[in-house]
């Protein structure tokens, strides 16, 4: 245009100086005065209106001249801000005429100012209010949604088990410790913080630049265009120096313009942008290998996927489209795509875990109803599918900042989104700013490159998910598996990147099955050999020992052994640095003996710890390390008598120790009295009677002979013994009623499986059952323990609820009518 502009302008006022109005088209530089009016983007009075006309409208009223428009409203035309002036262009005026007037030029130039200043009048017409204000109230949207999501997200990174409970509605889960989301390192939490909170000020300025327009002049589109007056030859020669003065300024100003926006489409300003799309692109293909990774389900991983592919071919396409507006289009394309990368498809992910979030919670309710505190059946993760649990804690734990890489991944793409909006934002306020392109014309190298780029894309999530899912195929006990693109090797059964081993039989049907359960240990050390496991969780299997390819595993984070015959952890146990969540249970029959001193030492990321049926088990290592803990469950230690300091679990919410009959003192609980929300202590446990607590009672049923466990009866502390100190004091008068209370009796609790218990049932559950001492008995499996005649009153009440109410699974008439089943 500025070639054309340069080219023709010069002839343009050679034939104004030279023509006679006989043999030249006459125009008016400017029409009867009006009364200035305001205009723009919907501003009423923060807009200062000027009359300035300019070439390009004088050339348009002359070509359009024979036909005038009934349009009385012209174009609205920005008046730039002053700046050095370029060389004034002037042209000579002859006394005494009427008007300025130019030759005819010949048809090819004529069509080129023809096309030019009808393509300059056009790009610079601004949109209708209405239009306008409809616009920004999209763009409004947008940004309060980016910013909604972006506060959201500082949230779950400060305070992720909070967030978490809100969104899933799980605040009274375990006493909101059910998800157990570990706490970042200071570095990385202030890191996320600092860098989501940066992002939102960013969209909080968007909103306010969006709202508080600024103030600036525009200008009036000449009287001449929405008139078109006739022009009166009869004007004096002081008008018409006046008009010829006022013609060579807005050519000037016209030239202004058009070099400013030669500069903003310039080929360097479009190679930089196009750099930065490249960036983006880099940064989404790191969020996918991420989501590829943590074995995310398959239609998120494929509406991903398709995404950053149609984002690269997006840009390859409006590189070669003709439209005149397309550098507003190629924008538009631009903020969709990463509005979708940012706020879109993370919300996607919180869709889909609320989406398949099927817990009972009716079913938890009767639990609650019926058993008292602390017992096994008021856990909500004991009612919970743990398969579905641990791929929705997975999604959700995606969506934090996890790692350096994460945050730069994660801001590269926030900073993009920004930078859009920002332009676009600029564009609604001021749409003569407007570039003709974002990116190259028709720049065949680029295009090829994204196009490329798009298939290998697709090629390779497609290779990832396809492979990897015929290397786990071999193993159905694998849960989740990283959707990675695995060389396949014939019969091998070592390739499959496994991340969950869930191996669980919660109800074995036998005796058999229940002393003789199946041997998995080779099935781990299979899932173990490429050093991905993440989750494991075997229950009612035969696991002796941990094979050493688990050691491989650094990334470790969930271990659950419930039932496995398990008695001792290997001294590199302790190299789990990541372990988050570690449940042993043992059998009464092959209890755990022995576990390393040092284990907690370096387990800073530990958050739950469940250890059960340590029955010789003399002392707990020490909990120096776990710094992080917060749930801490101790249950039927029978020569347990001392419990190791507190003083590093200062974020401990939950305490609950159980049937540890030898146990005659408690440590200080000052270190955890601030953050402690539930404390059970439950069972018998001498410092209740024996002067810990104050005073020496050897006559509570808390310091006799235990009537379950045998336990000898209790004396009176030393005098030279520590007593509980002001901390534990008030720690147990804010729960009285969960302490030094529910002794247990015969019958009362469940103990293992016995064939004389187990034969009777046949692996019916629920089924009722004849017991010794004639006391109305049922088919339970109590802890997940074998399906066995239980005695206990709590779970036949339990099953009595779920057939009145509706809940849990249908009922069998055959087996269940004593229960109240039709």
């Amino acid at each position: 245009m500025w070639a054309i502009l340069s080219v023709n302008l010069p002839q343009l006022f050679g034939h104004l100086h030279h023509s006679t109005p006989s043999t030249a088209a006459c125009f008016s530089m400017k029409g009867p005065e009006s009364p200035p009016r305001k205009v723009g983007w919907g501003e009423d009075r923060d807009v200062e209106s000027t009359q300035v006309a300019s070439p390009t409208d004088d050339i348009l009223y002359n070509l359009t001249r024979g036909a005038p428009t009934a349009n009385t409203r012209g174009p609205m035309l920005v008046k730039p801000a002053a700046a050095p002036g370029l060389p004034t262009l002037l042209t000579k005026i002859q006394p005494g005429e009427g008007s300025i007037c130019r030759a005819s030029v010949d048809n090819r130039r004529s069509s080129a100012m023809r096309r030019f200043s009808s393509s300059i009048s056009a790009a610079l017409l601004p949109i209708p209010q209405t239009k306008s204000v409809y616009l920004q109230l999209v763009f409004a949207a947008v940004v309060v949604i980016c910013l909604i999501w972006t506060v959201w997200l500082v949230m779950l990174n400060m305070a992720p088990n909070y967030t978490v409970n809100r969104v899933m509605n799980t605040e009274n889960f375990d006493n909101g410790v059910f998800w157990l989301f570990v706490d970042p390192s200071p570095y990385l939490l202030w890191l996320s913080v600092i860098g989501l909170s940066v992002a939102g000020i960013g969209y909080a300025a968007i909103l306010v630049k969006l709202i508080a327009r600024p103030k600036r002049r525009v200008s009036q589109a000449p009287e001449s265009l929405r008139s078109s007056p006739k022009i009166d030859a009869n004007k004096t020669a002081l008008d018409r120096l006046s008009t010829a003065n006022q013609f060579a300024r807005r050519v000037t100003s016209s030239a202004q313009l058009l070099l400013s926006l030669a500069q903003t489409d310039s080929v360097s300003r479009q190679l930089a942008k196009l750099g930065m799309k490249i960036g983006e692109l880099a940064f989404e293909t790191v969020l996918l290998v991420q989501i590829l990774e943590a074995g995310s389900p398959t239609p998120i991983v494929a509406i991903f996927t398709f995404i950053i592919a149609s984002n690269a071919l997006a840009c390859a396409t409006t590189m070669f489209l003709p439209f005149q507006r397309i550098g507003l289009i190629e924008t538009l394309v631009d903020l969709l795509f990463d509005l979708l990368i940012v706020a879109g498809c993370p919300m996607l992910v919180l869709v889909y875990c609320l989406s398949t979030f099927n817990f009972p919670r009716d079913k938890l309710d009767i639990n609650h109803e019926v058993f008292p505190p602390g017992w096994f059946e008021q856990q909500a993760s004991v009612v919970a599918d743990p398969a579905q649990t641990a791929v929705i804690y997975k999604s959700l734990k995606s969506l934090r900042i996890s790692s350096t890489l994460d945050f730069f991944a994660r801001m590269g793409v926030h900073a993009t989104l920004f930078l859009r909006l920002r332009h676009l934002v600029n564009l609604i306020q001021s749409p003569w700013k407007q570039r003709a392109r974002v990116y190259p014309r028709r720049h065949r190298s680029a295009a090829v490159l994204f196009v490329v780029y798009a298939l290998l894309l697709v090629i390779f999530v497609e290779e990832s998910v396809r492979t990897s899912n015929i290397a786990c195929d071999p193993h159905p006990e694998c849960a989740v598996h990283a959707r990675r693109w695995t060389i396949l090797e014939s019969e091998s059964l070592t390739q499959c990147p496994c991340l969950m081993m869930i191996d669980r039989d919660i109800a074995p049907k036998s005796y058999a099955e229940w002393e003789q359960p199946e041997n998995v240990t080779d099935k781990l050390a299979q899932l173990a050999t490429r050093g991905d496991l993440q989750t494991v969780q075997i229950t009612n299997r035969y696991l002796p020992v941990l094979p050493n390819e688990l050691r491989h595993c650094t990334e470790l984070r969930h271990l659950t052994l419930e039932y496995t015959h398990t008695q001792t952890l290997p001294n590199w146990f302790k190299e789990f640095a990541e372990l988050e969540f570690l449940h042993l249970e043992s059998k009464f029959t092959s209890p755990f003996v022995v576990v390393p001193d040092d284990i907690f030492h370096d387990m800073s990321s530990l958050t739950f710890i469940h250890f059960a049926g340590f029955v010789p088990m003399r002392r707990l290592p020490s909990f120096q390390g776990l710094t992080n803990l917060k749930s801490l469950t101790l249950a039927v230690f029978l020569l347990l008598d001392q419990l190791p300091a507190f003083n590093h679990l200062y974020r401990l919410e939950r305490l609950l120790v159980t049937c540890v009959p030898g146990l005659d003192s408690l440590p200080d609980f000052a270190p955890i009295q601030e953050n402690l929300k539930s404390l059970i202590l439950t069972d018998r446990g001498t410092w209740c009677c024996n002067g810990f607590l104050g005073e020496c009672d050897l006559q509570h049923p808390m310091c006799q002979i235990h009537p379950l466990w045998g336990t000898p009866a209790a004396s009176c502390l030393t005098s030279n013994r520590d007593k509980a100190t002001p901390g534990t004091l008030a720690l147990i008068q804010k729960y009285p009623d969960n302490v030094c209370n529910g002794l247990l009796y015969p019958g009362s609790l469940e103990g293992p499986p016995t064939s004389a218990t187990m034969d009777p049932c046949n692996g019916t559950l629920y089924r009722q059952c004849v017991d010794a001492s004639g006391v109305e008995s049922m088919c339970y499996n109590a802890r997940f323990m074998g399906i066995a005649c239980d005695t206990n009153p709590f779970p036949i009440k339990m099953r009595r609820y779920q057939i009145a109410r509706g809940v849990g699974g249908p009922c069998n008439p055959e087996y269940e009518a004593w229960l109240g089943c039709e």
